[in-house]
Parts: structure tokens; C-alpha cells; sequence
């Protein structure tokens, strides 16, 4: 053991604090007598808040609340994608050319802002139904590496099907109530059931079958990057997977999901085409 750790420490010594004399005198002066070990008098004599005190107190709790949700709110992705991209400003420029529209004379703007829901829904689900089945989902096919196709696909899949959905019953629902405001007057039953028939497709395949079909398609990629494969672009290469029989029954099972989800895209669209049509007629007359 060294010098160091063996040696005595001298004890500091703690310098007392030196007695305030103002503060001595104006004790004398007014006759104050203090006695800081007194529990008693230190609570008789304690500081009890105000109202202004408490709601200070309160104010600052609710500003860190507030403060904390900015925060989280800051970092979502829906306020990057407000703050940081052009599309919101899309949609206002969408709303402020309808608000227009359903302000000038004419009809009644009840009915004509359900119809302009129904035309806009209308146009909005076979606009998005050709550009992800017609253009998107080809183009990107043979283009890009199968793989990295299909981890697009993984992504858009759900929200495509969700955000289709969504604007089907919209567009079905505001076709019901215009029907409703002019007493089924000149109603289409046949525009109905395809809305109908539009919509129960697109939430069936979102909520049934998409999850699943992913499932088997998350199995396949990882025993085909097991393999060495899925770089190949435009078509599918087996190689010695084709010996494997549960890469085959894997391969089997999404294929039958994504064979029933094509399947029924492909009425979805007839539908909506169909469903066009009716609404260029009824225009017509």
C-alpha cells in the first residue's frame, strides 16, 4: 500500500457562516424574534399561494403539455409531409376551386355538393385504379429488381386498397343521399349495385386478404435472398429452389392470395368503367 493511501487526512474544517449584521439590526429595531427549529411557527407562518400563484402553477403544467405535443407532433409524418412537400397545397387548391363552385347561383348547393362528392369520388377511385394497375405496377415491374418490387408493393398494397375503399363508400354514399335530396328521380339502381359491388371487393381484399398475401410473400423473399435470388428483373428464376417443396408450397400459397386480389381488381375496374359510363349518360341527357 502506498504513502498516499496510508497517510492521515486532516478533517476540513467548515467555515461558519458570517452573521448578516443588517439583517441582525432591523431584528432589534422591530422587535423580531425568530426560532428556525420551531416546526409550529414555520408552518403558521409559511407562504400559502394565491390564486395568481396557482394558476401560474398551472399554466406552466399546461405549457410543458402543450410543449410535449409540439414536439411529437414535429417529428409524425404527417407534419413533415405538411410542412416540407407541395401536396397540401394540392388540396387546398382542390377545395378553394369547389367552395367556388358550390357558391355560385344556380341550384341547390345541398345537391350539388353531393354530387360534385359523387363525380370527384368517381373520378379520384378510376383515376388511382389506372395508374396503379395500368402504369405504376407495370412500369415498376420491369424496371426494378423483383425484390425491390416487391418491397414497394408491401408498402403500397395496403394503403392502396385502404385509400380505395375509403373513396368508394364515399362515392356511394354521396350517390345514395343525391338520390335521397331529389326523391330517387331518375336513379340508377344498376350505378348503385356497382358501387356497392366496387366497395364490398376493395374491403374485402383489404381487410382479408392483403395481410395474408404479405405474410406468404415476406416467407418467400427471405428463402429466396437465402438463395442468392430475386435480383432478376421482369421474371422469376427458380434456380435449386425449384427442389425445395416448402419454397413451393410457400410459392403456392401467394400466388393463390395475389391471383385472388389481381382477380378482383380487375372487376373492381370493369365495375368502375361501367359505373363511368352511367355517370357520361346521365350527364348526356
Amino acid at each position: 500500500m502506498c504513502n498516499v493511501c496510508t497517510r492521515d487526512v486532516e478533517p476540513q474544517v467548515v467555515a461558519q457562516p458570517k452573521p448578516n449584521r443588517a439583517l441582525e439590526r432591523m431584528k432589534k429595531k422591530h422587535n423580531i424574534v425568530t426560532d428556525p427549529t420551531n416546526e409550529e411557527i414555520q408552518k403558521a407562518v409559511a407562504y400559502q399561494p394565491d390564486l395568481l400563484a396557482v394558476s401560474t402553477q398551472y399554466s406552466k403544467i399546461a405549457y410543458d403539455i402543450f410543449k410535449q405535443v409540439f414536439v411529437r407532433l414535429q417529428e409524425s409524418k404527417a407534419y413533415v409531409i405538411a410542412t416540407r412537400t407541395s401536396q397540401p397545397f394540392h388540396v387546398l387548391l382542390a377545395v378553394l376551386v369547389i367552395a367556388a363552385w358550390l357558391t355560385r347561383p344556380g341550384t341547390s348547393g345541398n345537391v350539388r355538393g353531393w354530387r360534385a362528392l359523387y363525380v370527384g369520388a368517381v373520378a379520384t377511385h378510376l383515376g388511382a385504379q389506372i395508374w396503379m394497375t395500368l402504369v405504376s405496377g407495370i412500369v415498376l415491374y420491369f424496371s426494378l429488381p423483383r425484390h425491390e418490387f416487391g418491397r414497394v408493393q408491401t408498402v403500397l398494397f395496403p394503403v392502396y386498397y385502404a385509400f380505395n375503399s375509403l373513396v368508394s363508400l364515399l362515392a356511394l354514399l354521396a350517390y345514395f343521399r343525391t338520390q335521397c335530396l331529389t326523391r330517387f328521380e331518375n336513379t340508377s339502381w344498376v350505378q348503385l349495385a356497382l358501387l356497392l359491388v366496387v366497395f364490398s371487393i376493395e374491403a374485402y381484399v383489404r381487410l382479408g386478404l392483403v395481410r395474408p398475401m404479405l405474410r406468404a410473400k415476406h416467407v418467400k423473399t427471405q428463402m429466396e435472398e437465402a438463395a442468392g435470388g430475386g435480383q432478376e428483373i421482369g421474371h422469376l428464376v427458380l434456380g435449386e429452389l425449384a427442389h425445395c417443396p416448402r419454397y413451393l408450397r410457400v410459392l403456392k400459397t401467394f400466388r393463390a392470395y395475389h391471383s385472388t386480389i389481381a382477380m378482383g381488381t380487375m372487376i373492381a375496374l370493369g365495375c368502375s368503367f361501367y359505373s363511368t359510363m352511367i355517370l357520361v349518360d346521365s350527364m348526356c341527357q
